[in-house]
């Protein structure tokens, strides 16, 4: 497959709006007829804030989860191995991938575009299932060996689904990997970047510390200093 070029987008010193701003301006006409667009970057560089932005600031714009995909082969694998009283490995032959893919369905169902589970047992519609049974324990516990085995199935799944929305004249935004990436076919590619490496550290430490402090300092917001503190000494020694 002949190598896609990334534009790169250095968010150092910009603020959110200003980087959405300059990936919009590089997308041109495009998102007035419908298009594919790729974004990538280390933790910390903002993708999810850009993403939801981009989201706001486009016509007709919609996201895209490859997460949801990867939830519903494992879906159809731990429910096949359940009732054919099987290990998980047996239903992650290449034969048997196959017929989870085909229980699979991205069309457009009544006004919104969707995925359907049909099969095993099942008929669900991804968009109304993916907050409940697709986190599931029998997902959540075999997603990591799945994901392993249907890279392949997945990106050729992806690629025509977002081909769909964008001929029908949807934005469609993808976040994520850059090897996943590379496989959807777009001019529109984008990766976010940051000329000084020491602030994208700084940036995913703070993450990580907020995320580690934001159930304490729920319980009690007039210890947010002392809960830092602690939460800093506690990382600092791991």
């Amino acid at each position: 497959m002949k190598e896609q070029k990334v534009i790169k987008v250095d968010v150092m010193g910009k603020t959110p709006d200003k980087v959405t701003d300059g990936i919009i301006k590089a997308l041109g006409d495009a998102p007035s007829k419908g298009c594919v667009m790729t974004l990538e970057g280390l933790s910390g560089t903002g993708k999810g804030t850009t993403v939801a932005m981009l989201k706001k600031k486009l016509p007709n714009a919609t996201t895209w989860s490859n997460g949801d995909i990867f939830r519903s082969i494992t879906l159809l694998a731990a429910k096949y191995a359940e009732v054919e009283k099987v290990e998980l490995k047996e239903s992650l032959k290449p034969e048997k991938l196959a017929e989870f893919m085909k229980m699979l369905k991205f069309d457009k169902f009544g006004d919104s575009f969707d995925v359907e589970i049909k099969g095993l047992g099942y008929h669900e519609m991804v968009s109304k299932v993916n907050k409940t049974l697709l986190k599931s324990k029998p997902v959540a516990t075999n997603i990591p060996t799945v994901a392993s085995k249907t890279q392949g199935e997945v990106i050729m799944f992806v690629r025509d689904a977002v081909a769909k929305m964008a001929a029908a004249g949807k934005n469609v935004l993808v976040e994520g990997r850059a090897a996943t990436l590379k496989y959807i076919v777009t001019p529109y590619r984008f990766e976010l970047v940051m000329s000084d490496d020491i602030v994208i550290g700084a940036r995913r430490a703070a993450q990580r510390i907020g995320a580690k402090a934001l159930d304490e300092c729920k319980k009690d917001p007039t210890k947010i200093p002392d809960i830092l503190k602690k939460v800093l000494d506690e990382l600092a020694s791991s």
